[in-house]
């Protein structure tokens, strides 16, 4: 029997995509193949206005989220993201990066996911703050001519594929949301109950046998 492999689908603006951070990073410390697609979930009429309604509905879920898995959500980004009038939640932006990254592997990505992350659920940044993705993209060592392809069609385009992808594994295996963690061998794709892993991301180890 081949080792195992696993598929990480995630989006970086998902609340319990955050959540699962910990685990994600523990598997991808492990040494396994992992492979990451981001799943680009916030567009079209999941591109959601905070302020018509989701606002609140997200606020529920961060308390939850937290008391689950200890991950922080600022005050900033309480008040700058979730209460405010004009915030669109949509993750086009952060899908593109990912993206533009994606070939350099699964360490690049995750870099990548983590100061997006501290971006918007910390510091509060928008997600349609595009000078906060570029910025993060030089932070990872991406040359600014390079970032700044940051809504392009050419890498819109780009984004859609891996999202494709995600979405077809997740058909696959019949997973209704993100994140989904998939660990794969000869017998196929199976789905990984990462919420077992909540608070204890070291023992997500004991998947890599």
């Amino acid at each position: 029997m081949s080792n195992p492999k696993f598929t990480i689908i995630y989006d970086t603006y998902c609340g319990w995509c955050y959540g699962a951070a910990p685990i994600f990073d523990a598997l991808l410390a492990t040494g396994a193949e992992v492979e990451v697609l981001h799943r680009h979930l916030f567009q079209g009429a999941l591109a959601y206005k905070m302020s018509e309604g989701k606002g609140a509905l997200v606020l529920k879920a961060d308390a939850r989220i937290h008391a689950l898995t200890g991950q922080p959500f600022s005050e900033t980004y309480r008040e700058n993201v979730v209460l405010s009038e004009t915030e669109v939640l949509a993750s086009a932006l952060t899908a593109q990066a990912a993206a533009l990254v994606h070939e350099q592997g699964p360490h690049k990505e995750f870099a990548l996911r983590q100061r997006l992350e501290h971006a918007r659920f910390i510091e509060g940044t928008s997600a349609g703050n595009r000078d906060t993705v570029i910025a993060a993209l030089i932070a990872e060592g991406v040359d600014y001519n390079t970032a700044n392809q940051i809504g392009t069609p050419a890498l819109a385009a780009k984004a859609e594929v891996i999202a494709r992808r995600a979405m077809d594994l997740m058909t696959r295996v019949g997973s209704q949301g993100v994140p989904t963690v998939l660990k794969s061998d000869d017998d196929g794709f199976t789905q990984i109950d990462h919420s077992a892993f909540y608070g204890r991301a070291a023992d997500v180890a004991s998947l890599v046998t």
